[in-house]
């Protein structure tokens, strides 16, 4: 059948797919158009995007807080170190101090006295009195550095029980946060589920609507097979009308010019199916950000922990420059999502909750701007 014929006569497939499709739309009564269909989806997508922006704000937060916990530690730490070596240092003195004491306890109270005037040497009572001299000299100055080391002492155990209660209180509210998150997520759960099943029954219907299109127009196609053998003598070998579709090529990357950035592609690419857990950076399990700082550490580049530090940090880029390995924010009214730039219009990024690590459309209600490491 040539191409030239299946235009000249159009009118019979045209009848045969109308007619299957009422037959199917007077069957499904109430259910929404394949138009319909396609605006549920996008609605519902939108939601799921701005669910999943809610939950990776606070977990941005969450790890904002973790690291001022830890910077907090460490200076808890210091004070400690310094505590111990004041501590020591106090020791020292004091066992010196208490020498001196055991030396004056030695010559008795009234040595100098008695070395002066009760001596008929008077080069021996020179020499005596000397010694007494350096005693009480050397004393001096120790009890004057015992004295100024015991207040550096106090004052470092104060800085040591400020620290720990700065410390304790910080991880009590990381540990409120956390909690605030856990309740967020799980009364979000059930919204985003209500939104998967009608994102689900959308592509159910759209599906089943595809399926009768295809069945209707292969029939029709086999009947003007059959009137075109009967016409025009052709031989059923040159017949393609069943072969037109073809299957969708799976997502891949495009090339990036970069060679650190292409390792960072490949690396955020072999983490595909990886499951999703907020403030995680790998090597199995990530959140959004956790998933950049992993896959860029394998080219040898350290970014901010956070999506909104790797926002503000990096160097900005247009959507006209985009290239693979770049990193492509959103959220509103603050950055708290990000995914990697893999060309064609794709990121992998890792989602939320209860998802893994997956290649889609950067295009979102959304999209924030636009960051290249390196």
């Amino acid at each position: 059948m040539t191409r030239a014929w299946l235009v000249r006569r159009p009118s019979l497939i045209l009848l045969v797919t109308l007619s299957l499709l009422a037959a199917m739309i007077s069957t499904a009564g109430a259910e929404p158009s394949s138009d319909e269909a396609r605006t549920q989806l996008e609605q519902a997508q939108d939601r799921l995007d701005e669910l999943e922006g809610q939950f990776n704000a606070v977990v941005d937060d969450y790890n904002e807080a973790q690291e001022q916990l830890e910077a907090a530690q460490d200076r808890v730490a210091a004070a400690q170190a310094e505590l111990e070596r004041l501590s020591d240092e106090n020791d020292a003195l004091t066992s010196a101090t208490a020498q001196h004491v055991r030396q004056l306890h030695k010559f008795g109270p009234t040595v100098e006295i008695a070395t002066l005037f009760g001596s008929e040497d008077a080069s021996a009572a020179s020499d005596r009195s000397a010694v007494l001299r350096r005693v009480l000299s050397g004393q001096q100055a120790d009890l004057e550095q015992l004295s100024a080391t015991r207040t550096s002492q106090e004052a470092a155990e104060a800085l040591l029980v400020e620290e720990k209660e700065q410390a304790a209180q910080l991880a009590a509210q990381v540990e409120e946060r956390r909690e605030e998150i856990e309740a967020t997520i799980e009364s979000q759960e059930e919204e985003v589920a209500r939104n998967e099943r009608v994102l689900a029954a959308a592509i159910d219907r759209e599906e089943a609507e595809r399926r009768a299109a295809e069945e209707a127009a292969a029939r029709a196609a086999a009947e003007e097979r059959r009137q075109a053998r009967e016409r025009e003598q052709q031989q059923a070998s040159t017949t393609t009308t069943q072969t037109q579709q073809a299957s969708a090529p799976a997502p891949s990357s495009a090339p990036a010019p970069r060679a650190n950035a292409q390792v960072a592609v490949d690396a955020a690419l072999s983490k595909l199916g990886s499951p999703y857990l907020w403030g995680a950076t790998g090597p199995n399990r990530f959140d959004c950000s956790g998933l950049m700082v992993w896959a860029w550490a394998q080219a040898g580049v350290s970014l901010p922990r956070t999506s909104h530090g790797q926002f503000t940090n990096l160097r900005s880029v247009s959507r006209s420059e985009l290239q693979p390995g770049d990193l492509v924010f959103a959220g509103s009214p603050r950055v708290h999502h990000v995914g990697m730039y893999i060309g064609n219009g794709q990121i992998v990024h890792s989602p939320r909750s209860g998802y893994t690590v997956e290649i889609r459309s950067m295009n979102r209600s959304d999209l924030r701007g636009f960051g290249r490491p390196g």
